[in-house]
């Protein structure tokens, strides 16, 4: 979920972080900051409060990660980024066969982009459309890390 019914982040309208595709929030690192700037509470309990985020935030120490320069900067991708994703799904795939990664498949993938309806985005990895969906929703995450190639 990316925010369960009943909690804050459910009912709360993220106008910093709202976009779709290539318009708006294009850029999901600092969404979470965001989200705690408005919603003053989201620290105190964020497996609960924000599950989706939350498991972008720890991802890096959950993947096994501590140690590897790895484990930091792992982030709930903006809807432009899970777009970029999908567009390039075949190759950043076969990257991931090659190192012994996961399967993107055809789920559907929530983003930290918000819609102007105060729902948040979801792209479907099956036929590529995004749209709003409830916060509660028991979608999939798909982290990001940025990548400096040198």
């Amino acid at each position: 979920m990316w925010a369960p019914s009943g909690k804050t982040g459910y009912n709360t309208n993220f106008t910093e972080i709202q976009g779709y595709l290539s318009s708006g929030d294009i850029d999901g690192s600092d969404n979470w900051a965001e989200v705690c700037k408005v919603d003053l509470d989201a620290t105190v309990y964020p497996a609960t409060n924000y599950p989706a985020f939350n498991f972008a935030n720890t991802y890096g120490i959950t993947a096994g990660l501590t140690g590897t320069g790895y484990e930091d900067g792992w982030c709930l991708p903006a809807i432009a980024e899970l777009d970029a994703v999908y567009g390039n799904r075949s190759t950043i795939q076969e990257s991931l066969d090659v190192v012994g990664g996961f399967t993107i498949g055809s789920s559907n993938y929530w983003s930290s982009s918000q819609s102007a309806s105060d729902n948040n985005v979801a792209l479907s990895f099956s036929d590529g459309n995004g749209g709003d969906s409830y916060k509660s929703s028991g979608f999939n995450v798909l982290v990001v890390q940025a990548f400096n190639a040198q």
